[in-house]
């Protein structure tokens, strides 16, 4: 079954027809303009790859000798001086 929306209920849809496994007609004045395809990825491999990357990260603060909250704080510290200097030019 395919599904028929005028861009107006697309744009403000969107978030769900995301989630949807059909795709989906858009249409203008009654006239089709497009067709979205939803494509749905491995979430669980997206979530498994996330874990690793944020394995990896805090053995490198540990190693390093670097806590959390320390590479947070230095962080925030060289955003903020970068506005300053943005908004400075």
């Amino acid at each position: 079954m395919n599904t028929m929306v005028g861009v107006r209920e697309f744009r403000q849809g969107l978030a769900d027809y995301i989630d949807q496994t059909e795709p989906i007609t858009v249409t203008r004045h009654g006239r089709t303009v497009g067709l979205f395809i939803p494509v749905h990825q491995d979430r669980k491999a997206e979530i498994a790859a996330y874990v690793q990357a944020a394995k990896k990260a805090n053995e490198l603060l540990t190693h390093m000798g670097i806590t959390e909250d320390a590479a947070v704080a230095e962080f925030e510290s060289l955003r903020k001086a970068a506005s300053t200097r943005q908004r400075n030019l």
